[in-house]
């Protein structure tokens, strides 16, 4: 289709809206590079020179001085002196294996998600998941042959896990229920955190084998929790541990198309009591133009496993589909996810 382009021009101010888009890529980048070379944990210890760094992440000085200016600028450490740089707030967030990091979400979105991200288009024009033909097998079976990058995904979801939960506990309300399975719960994170809210609940995480024996590991070695949590190991395509009060799916139906999403809300819903409650913690994409985090983590899903965030009408079809009725949308304090719950037709 040819356009007449004559007399359009873009401002100032909207090319330079555009550039910083394109930019933004950089400064992940060098977020990126920062948290392979540990530099947080680093400094952790205190303010450093660019020579001591460089001799620590065994690294050009120069280049590596150049690259922490960037990020200084950014707010992602700060140069306290010419030279010396320390961690700042943010920059906090780049330390492994504390409360709030998202090192390993970084490294698995700049890591295997990378290419497949830059293979965008592909996805855009054939509809086909750009992980999938990236590297030739879905997300699951790559993780099952890539035991680093697939324990390093298990901590990047018990991380965003961490940072989800209050929102959720926040809003909703899980003291009505005595059973709780979490289907496709990983390490129990979400479940664990509920039940030290609620003292008279017992709670269920039913996930595939080989992450249920480390997660039922970490219950038991949980002294609070060990007499009311349990790990079961199954398929949730197939069957899920029948008559609980409350199922809980956190960012798992996202994960799936439409039809693998009424393939496991049915069997959810084979296995659910008449007073029972599925409770959907994902995404809600809302109408119009608003920014909304749901819609970053719809792309997201588009190009690494094939799935998708969905609007309210969208869970309510599914639902539909699935011998569900959805009672209510929950929205939390956060955007990236919402509650949505539903029980048996």
């Amino acid at each position: 289709m040819r356009v007449n382009l004559s007399g359009l021009q873009a401002s100032a101010e909207h090319t330079g809206n555009i550039l910083r888009h394109i930019t933004n890529h950089w400064v992940s980048c060098c977020v990126y590079t920062a948290a392979r070379l540990d530099i947080a944990e680093i400094l952790s210890a205190g303010p450093l020179d660019i020579a001591a760094l460089a001799a620590e992440t065994n690294t050009h000085a120069p280049s590596l001085h150049r690259m922490l200016k960037l990020l200084a600028a950014n707010g992602v450490f700060e140069e306290q002196s010419p030279g010396v740089f320390v961690n700042t707030p943010d920059s906090l967030a780049l330390i492994g294996d504390i409360k709030g990091s998202m090192k390993a979400f970084l490294l698995a979105e700049m890591g295997e998600f990378y290419t497949p991200w830059g293979n965008l288009i592909d996805s855009v024009r054939s509809g086909k998941t750009a992980f999938d033909e990236y590297y030739g097998e879905n997300l699951w079976e790559f993780y099952k042959k890539n035991a680093g990058e697939g324990q390093n995904f298990m901590k990047a979801m018990t991380a965003l896990t961490s940072f989800l939960s209050p929102a959720i506990l926040d809003k909703y309300d899980f003291s009505s229920f005595k059973t709780i399975i979490d289907v496709g719960g990983s390490n129990g994170s979400l479940l664990t955190a509920i039940l030290r809210k609620t003292p008279g609940a017992s709670g269920i995480v039913f996930d595939v084998p080989y992450v249920v024996e480390q997660t039922a590991a970490l219950l038991s070695a949980d002294p609070e929790l060990r007499q009311r949590s349990s790990a079961v190991s199954g398929n949730f395509f197939e069957q899920v541990p029948a008559g609980a009060d409350a199922y809980l799916l956190k960012m798992i139906i996202h994960d799936w198309d439409d039809e693998d999403s009424v393939r496991i809300l049915s069997v959810v819903s084979k296995a659910m009591k008449p007073e029972s409650k599925i409770l959907i913690v994902d995404g809600v994409i809302p109408e119009g133009n608003s920014y909304h985090g749901a819609k970053f983590m719809d792309v997201n899903m588009l190009v690494v496993t094939g799935g998708k965030e969905r609007t309210a009408a969208e869970f309510d079809e599914l639902f539909r589909r699935s011998g569900l009725r959805l009672t209510r949308v929950i929205d939390l304090d956060i955007t990236e996810v919402s509650i949505v719950e539903g029980e048996k037709v």
